[in-house]
């Protein structure tokens, strides 16, 4: 039996206090990086898929948003037009100017494609229709339809896909109604895009050409319902919403991979799918109009493989469960994230968001359909793979580290023990060098001692507890730089957040509870004319827009005046319209509030406009039935007044009062017949012709009055292609030009006509050196009965731009007073205007 002495005892010992408690925190220290490992693990999938979902789902609503704000902009140039249903021009410069861009892939050759941005007029098509329901005007893809064109559409099988009805719709609307059509078009069958192709990224087929039509019935003074205008939106304007989102790293793509899960569609509230990167999923008509029926789950297998059929996420539950859930929630106007399978057998979450419209069949749901935006889950959750393999990496390294550790501290200890009894003073000296360093931060240093005793053994601990702390030290080191990975993955989802809100342009700002600014885009400078720094207060910030620190005051102080409101505001000398809106951050604005300027001052000067024009138009009727009725009792009482001129038994006075009432009466003819002129001028009569022959007819009629006045008169000409006018009304608006000029240099002076041209129109001139016109009268000069001249009718100046617009062009006047009055008239020329059809 071995006698348990003294060193076996310290031996046994030394051994079990070195070793024990390392094994045991090696233990305790791997099973706990391993919990770390794995919670990090899944903290790190949580995130990504949380992060993806959100982002999705912020993006599906902000393209809802602007696509239901799309369909209102539709509407408002429906009302527009309709004021202007039968001038072809109108029709014809609105259709050209109505344009947005379409990125689409193209063949250049048969084996080159390349991407090409277009700006393409937005609507296909704007038809006038009678009350019978026979189309009386089309324009359509940019040209008028012969007669022979035409169709009644009050005929179903009479319309552009044989199964139409918005006319009977549309007859039955009161006056202002709108009636809005779900997508229709021919259906595009997987062959027809594919044309060989096996993706449909890479198909260069047929395209789907449908529409969505915008219509209102038109009625007369009496109430009658005389017919109905429709416009035809291009389904390929849709289509950009929706066509070139990539949910993954590149944000934007001209054709999404459909393989992948990484695109986006849109559905309409009875759930048909209306764009997609599979044409052969949007709802159609075959060619004798009848809607083809959706994919089902007892859709044959021929049919599914050669894609005759469309997709309708009500009917879809078979492929998965939430695609009609989604469609549901839609038609509830809720957003959310669902995770699911396509057809196509990507496993995916897919983000759905409604577009709210309330117009016309989509009262139902107050919802035009939804948008949905699908990401592939294995995408997502790559960065928690990443993050997972790296923790592993590090986490096999510290244990082959520490393997190597125990046992070099093993030996260490044996070896200790073994000489603990040598020495003591040497290893009392070591352990205070290193006690030293170590306070020094030198951590990488060791003690060497050579003994046995528990100096010995001491010292081997205080090296054990140094290589530990540089062990941690390396530790620590590697979780801050996975800390500051992850702060940049932060900054970067920041700055995506930022880069949109920089994108509006709308001014945005946000200020704290206590009324400061925290944060802003850069419209706000626009807006306010300096960029504000935070810390600003609102008052501060808006100081001078009127009514705009008292809201959000209120809206701080009582937790009212949410929402938008109109402000109106005079700047730089003008007036102008903005839209302000004031919305709470957290329930009671107990985060403080968000403000929002937007410019609506062009929409509102367009209304203001179109208001004029409809002013001026009752006047004009106005003015007709009251010269009407004025002219036959005038001429009545100027015969009788003849009469009584002619007899002998007046005297001298009574003559000239005679003579004088008869001169009124005159000039009252003459108003009335300026009154004519303006409210029903003369049917114009067209054809090709040279606006400078009719200015040297002016010249020669004007050139006896201007030298008796002593003006000079004179004209310079140049050589024109021919236009499309009618001379005699064009000799008419000269004429009103040059008496005026005449009446404005009643001492002499010089008045000059000159005529020439540039790339498109032909360009006429009326200079004199009068005393010009005051500045405050320049925007009136144009309007029914404005004159400084005390007999003057004040309709001259209107009847001239009535004459010059009727020939599809301009007039601007340029005035210096107290020197000079330039009038500049455009005519387009004959060449510029191929679809002008002569009345």
């Amino acid at each position: 039996m071995i006698r348990p002495t003294i060193f076996r005892k310290f031996l046994i010992a030394s051994l079990l206090l070195a070793l024990l408690p390392l094994l045991v925190a090696s233990i305790f220290q791997f099973s706990g990086l391993e919990q770390v490992r794995d919670r990090l693990a899944l903290e790190i999938s949580n995130s990504a898929e949380q992060q993806a979902a959100e982002g999705l789902q912020m993006r599906a609503r902000q393209v809802a948003d602007s696509i239901s704000d799309y369909l209102y902009r539709r509407e408002d140039d429906l009302r527009f037009l309709s004021r202007f249903a039968a001038d072809r021009q109108v029709l014809l410069s609105f259709w050209q100017q109505q344009r947005s861009e379409v990125w689409e892939r193209r063949a250049v050759t048969a084996q080159q494609v390349r991407e090409v941005r277009e700006q393409l007029p937005i609507y296909r098509s704007f038809a006038l229709i009678d009350a019978t329901g026979q189309e009386r005007m089309v324009l359509k893809d940019g040209r008028f339809l012969a007669p022979s064109e035409l169709h009644n559409v009050a005929k179903p099988a009479a319309t552009e896909f044989k199964s139409e009805t918005y006319f009977n719709e549309i007859k039955q609307l009161q006056p202002g109604q709108i009636h809005v059509t779900h997508l229709t078009g021919f259906h595009v069958s997987k062959q027809q895009q594919l044309a060989g192709a096996s993706e449909p990224e890479q198909a260069l087929g047929s395209r789907y050409e449908g529409v969505v039509r915008f219509g209102m019935p038109l009625y007369g003074p009496d109430g009658r319902f005389n017919g109905a205008f429709v416009i035809s939106m291009d389904h390929r304007h849709l289509m950009e919403f929706s066509q070139h989102i990539d949910p993954g790293p590149h944000f934007v793509t001209a054709f999404p991979s459909y393989k992948s899960g990484n695109y986006a569609f849109l559905f309409d509230d009875e759930g048909w799918i209306i764009t997609h990167p599979k044409l052969w999923d949007i709802r159609g008509v075959d060619r004798q109009g009848r809607l083809v029926p959706p994919y089902t789950a007892s859709s044959s297998p021929q049919n599914v493989e050669a894609g005759t059929i469309p997709f309708n996420l009500d009917h879809a539950g078979f492929i998965h469960p939430n695609y009609p859930k989604a469609s549901a929630l839609v038609r509830k106007q809720q957003s959310g994230v669902v995770e699911l399978t396509n057809v196509g057998g990507a496993r995916k979450i897919m983000a759905y968001a409604p577009i709210l419209y309330n117009t016309g069949p989509y009262k139902k749901h107050g919802i035009f359909g939804g948008i949905t935006i699908g990401y592939q889950v294995d995408q997502f959750q790559q960065q928690a793979s990443a993050g997972s393999q790296l923790i592993t990496s590090k986490l096999k390294e510290h244990r082959q580290k520490s393997a190597l550790f125990i046992s070099l501290a093993a030996l260490v200890a044996a070896l200790a023990a073994w000489l603990l009894a040598r020495g003591i003073t040497r290893p009392l000296q070591h352990l205070s060098e290193g006690a030293r360093r170590l306070a020094n931060g030198e951590t990488g240093s060791r003690v060497v001692v050579k003994g046995s005793d528990e100096l010995a053994e001491l010292a081997l601990a205080f090296n054990a507890m140094v290589a530990e702390l540089e062990q941690r030290k390396a530790n620590l080191v590697a979780t801050l730089e996975q800390l500051q990975e992850s702060r940049q993955a932060i900054l970067d989802e920041r700055n995506f957040k930022e880069s949109i809100l920089e994108s509006i342009s709308s001014a945005i700002t946000t200020f704290a509870p206590d009324g400061t600014l925290t944060s802003r885009n850069s419209s706000v400078e626009c807006f306010l004319g300096q960029s504000w720094p935070l810390g600003s207060h609102y008052a501060t910030v808006f100081a001078g827009w009127e009514n705009i620190p008292a809201r959000i005051g209120r809206a701080f102080s009582e937790g009212s005046g949410y929402g938008r409101e109109p402000l109106k505001i005079e700047q730089d000398g003008r007036i102008r319209h903005f839209d302000v809106g004031i919305f709470p951050i957290g329930e009671h604005a107990e985060r403080g509030l968000t403000v929002t300027l937007r410019d609506e001052t062009i929409r509102e000067d367009l209304r203001e406009e179109t208001v004029r024009l409809e002013r001026l138009a009752s006047l004009g009727k106005l003015a007709a039935g009251i010269s009407h009725e004025i002219r036959n009792p005038l001429t009545g009482i100027s015969l009788l007044l003849d009469d009584l001129h002619d007899r002998a038994q007046l005297g001298d006075k009574d003559r000239e009062m005679l003579t004088k009432a008869m001169a009124e009466i005159e000039r009252m003819e003459r108003l009335i017949s300026a009154l004519l002129t303006f409210a029903a001028p003369p049917r114009s009569r067209f054809a090709p012709g040279d606006p400078g022959e009719a200015a040297e007819d002016v010249v020669m009629l004007m050139q006896r009055s201007c030298q008796r006045q002593g003006i000079v008169l004179s004209l310079e000409r140049s050589p024109l292609p021919t236009c499309l006018i009618d001379a005699e009304k064009i000799r008419q608006a000269l004429l009103n030009l040059l008496k005026n000029a005449l009446e404005a240099l009643p001492l002499g002076g010089m008045i000059t006509t000159t005529i020439s041209r540039d790339d498109h129109d032909a360009l006429i001139t009326v200079s004199d050196s009068g005393h010009g016109i005051p500045p405050q009268d320049l925007p009136l000069i144009f309007e029914p009965f404005f004159t400084r001249k005390g007999a003057g009718t004040g309709l001259g100046l209107s009847i001239t731009r009535q004459i010059v617009e009727e020939h599809g062009g301009s007039i601007s006047v340029d005035s210096e007073p107290g020197h000079s009055t330039t009038f500049r008239i455009r005519l387009p020329l004959l060449q510029a205007l191929p679809d002008v059809v002569s009345t």
